[in-house]
């Protein structure tokens, strides 16, 4: 009887302590000013790429995500599938975690960069959850060569047409053209968006640079990140003098088509005297 009674008091003390230590873990936790977060990552691609492996950019484990306590840096490139479940920060401060995959680059061929960033608060005890989508940060931009109709081609007019792309991004402008048909040159933008000059070099069937006045050979567009732009060059009659040598450019995804168009004297453009 007296050492069941002792076996009793005992487990019922060490209960009371236990409890006691749950209640004392909990109200650290709370008096710490500690809450916790989880990263829920996932990448969205909204415009297709022939040439580049699209499974790479759907595995996100090898996203690399960046945590900021305002501007200190908790930690920088850490691969998401090595980050622990759940992450202790402070209560009430401002953090922002960023994710992305790829490379930065200021213009290059299958150079695809997708990135996600959010800016969050987590109250004292709290938990939560950011769930962070990456899409892509950079844009598209093709070159496609037509004749005036279905009827023709691209050289049956010229020879060629050279398209030299360039933004505050880049030290030497990019150039395209017959040779880069089928090739995805991808351009930094910023957040923002940002403009984009392009110049054009037409030759005639011969190869001779055309070089008249009157030739509109640059034009300024804005590129924005996720959009892809297709620069479609073709030679379009006119019923004016002068004649239109025609460059339209035209956004996927269903945005409203921006033309470009480059004036050129008649006599250069075949069947328009």
């Amino acid at each position: 009887m007296k050492i069941k009674g002792y076996l009793k008091v005992s487990l019922l003390l060490v209960s009371l302590a236990f409890l006691g230590s749950c209640r004392s873990e909990k109200e650290q936790e709370s008096f710490s000013g500690k809450g916790s977060v989880m990263i829920d990552l996932s990448s969205e691609l909204s415009y297709h790429s022939r040439a580049i492996d699209q499974s790479a950019y759907q595995n996100t484990g090898n996203y690399k995500v960046s945590l900021y306590k305002g501007e200190e840096a908790v930690y920088t490139d850490k691969l998401y599938k090595d980050l622990e479940v759940e992450q202790k920060v402070d209560f009430g401060v401002p953090y922002t975690v960023t994710a992305y995959y790829g490379e930065d680059v200021a213009a290059g061929y299958d150079q695809l960069y997708v990135k996600g960033s959010q800016t969050f608060s987590v109250a004292q005890g709290d938990k939560k959850t950011i769930s962070i989508t990456c899409k892509p940060a950079n844009a598209k931009m093709s070159v496609v060569y037509k004749g005036n109709d279905d009827t023709d081609t691209f050289e049956d007019y010229f020879q060629d047409c050279t398209v030299s792309i360039k933004t505050s991004y880049m030290d030497n402008a990019w150039t395209m053209n017959k040779s880069d048909v089928g090739k995805e040159l991808y351009l930094k933008t910023g957040d923002e968006g940002t403009k984009c000059t392009l110049t054009f070099a037409l030759t005639d069937k011969e190869g001779n640079p055309v070089t008249v006045e009157g030739f509109e050979s640059t034009k300024e567009i804005e590129v924005k990140p996720c959009y892809a732009y297709t620069l479609t060059i073709k030679p379009t009659g006119s019923s004016v003098v002068g004649g239109k040598f025609g460059l339209t450019v035209t956004v996927d995804d269903g945005v409203t088509e921006k033309d470009v168009t480059v004036n050129i004297p008649g006599e250069y453009i075949p069947g328009s005297n």
